[in-house]
């Protein structure tokens, strides 16, 4: 080997070991760092046979684990879908008090049938006819603020899924912008990573991946929302997820799918749309259901009541429903309780003040409809449980996969610093070689 070639080698180590060196601390520098994949120094043989030798270093990516990470984007899209319908489900929930409090439409109900069993009691008390009407009132409010809470509900997740589509298409324009640098650097190959999670968390995705890196991102039926070449836009008109094409050069679109609903099987788009289709219509059909016939049953039952010493039935109506569907006392008879009929007339005579007609409201409590009341409560509560439960169910998986991710795809810094070192020594290695040479043609010189 001639000193020359001694020469070229050790330069060449100089420089592939510096870039190792700096790929190493780019790995340290981002060790916490989110969606960051550590780099990697593959070192090569470059010689040209008696005129050079030497070796040359290529800086990449760590290789990703595609099923694994495939696993993670499912995941993701589960965990969110089912923590959309928890959220929403608990805080329902959550409007009819912990078990304790006994705050639940239920509760209020069974407090008014008790108010009423006292009128009965003592039908000469005017206080207690007010007490009664109060009671059935605040009743009807309980339900009625139940059924604000669901309204609620529907349109928090209607304005959450409008930002939510607006980041779906955001994210798709970055992930086609980001396809054409992928194979030429790095860095974008992490923030592609990173933007195809946010993804997986919005919509469920497939991903696959062609030589250069490009990621093809497809929905959970196959069509293709993002590539290299182009990418799509989600919409939302009425109740129904359109799908459009996106021209990347003029930004116009193009709908192609005017009912693109089962593009998303999972993410928290789907879990929102869920709510507003089925969960949260269903919730309010339910306590509407159940508060009508209440309401329908007292009615029925205070139309046969007369006022103490009239011979006919009270034309008043106790419940009055409001255009919106929400029952509340005949406001004519809270402010004046004397109307209140708890009385019955007996065959032709005038109504008797024995509070027969409050007992006849009271019995309502233990009928179908008082009962059904009370389970609607609970079937409420258990949704909400089993929503928590999946939810707690789909987190737990997704941490377990991303700690997995993480660990193929993160920096160890044991390992790091093993490499620095190693390099470093390397490096060092290589100056000694140019050291040497020099110290050679510094003696040929002397010599000659």
């Amino acid at each position: 080997m001639s000193l020359t070639v001694a020469l070229n080698t050790a330069v060449s180590g100089l420089f592939a070991n510096q870039q190792a060196i700096a790929a190493t601390s780019e790995n340290v520098a981002n060790v916490n760092t989110a969606d960051f994949t550590r780099r990697e120094a593959t070192f090569y043989t470059d010689a040209i046979p008696d005129q050079f030798a030497g070796v040359s270093v290529e800086i990449t990516r760590a290789a990703v684990d595609r099923f694994l990470q495939a696993g993670g984007y499912r995941s993701a899209s589960e965990a969110a879908a089912a923590s959309a319908i928890s959220d929403a489900l608990s805080r329902i929930d959550a409007s009819h008090g912990a078990p304790g409090e006994k705050i639940s439409y239920a509760n209020a109900l069974d407090d008014a049938f008790a108010a009423l069993v006292a009128a009965a009691s003592n039908p000469s008390s005017l206080a207690a006819r007010a007490d009664a009407l109060a009671a059935l009132d605040a009743a009807f409010a309980a339900f009625g603020r139940t059924q604000e809470a669901i309204d609620s509900e529907i349109a928090g997740a209607e304005g959450r899924l409008a930002a939510d589509i607006s980041r779906v298409n955001a994210l798709l324009a970055d992930i086609h912008r980001l396809n054409a640098i992928v194979p030429d650097s790095a860095g974008a190959g992490d923030l592609l990573d990173a933007r195809l999670a946010e993804l997986s968390k919005l919509v469920s995705i497939n991903v696959s991946r062609n030589d250069l890196g490009q990621a093809i991102v497809s929905a959970g039926d196959g069509t293709v929302i993002a590539s290299a070449g182009g990418y799509a836009a989600l919409g939302y008109a009425g109740s129904l997820l359109t799908l459009s094409a996106v021209d990347p050069d003029t930004g116009g679109t193009t709908l192609t799918n005017g009912d693109a609903g089962s593009l998303c099987a999972a993410g928290e788009v789907a879990g929102l749309l869920k709510l507003i289709g089925d969960d949260l219509p269903e919730l309010a059909q339910l306590v509407s259901d159940r508060a009508g016939a209440v309401a329908n049953a007292l009615n029925s039952a205070y139309a046969q009541n007369s006022v103490v010493g009239a011979s006919a039935p009270t034309t008043d109506a106790l419940l009055v429903s409001s255009p919106d569907g929400r029952w509340s006392v005949n406001a004519a008879l809270l402010g004046d309780p004397s109307r209140f009929a708890i009385a019955r007339p007996v065959g032709g005579p005038a109504g008797l003040n024995d509070g027969a007609g409050a007992t006849a409201l009271a019995l309502i409590g233990d009928s179908a409809a008082a009962r059904d009341v009370a389970e609607s409560v609970a079937l409420i509560g258990s949704a909400a449980k089993n929503a928590g439960l999946r939810a707690e169910t789909m987190s737990a998986v997704e941490r377990e996969i991303s700690a997995r991710v993480a660990s193929e795809n993160g920096v160890n810094l044991d390992e790091e610093l093993s490499n620095l070192i190693l390099y470093q020594r390397a490096y060092g290695a290589n100056a000694r070689v140019i050291a040497a040479v020099d110290e050679l043609w510094q003696t040929l010189l002397n010599v000659i």
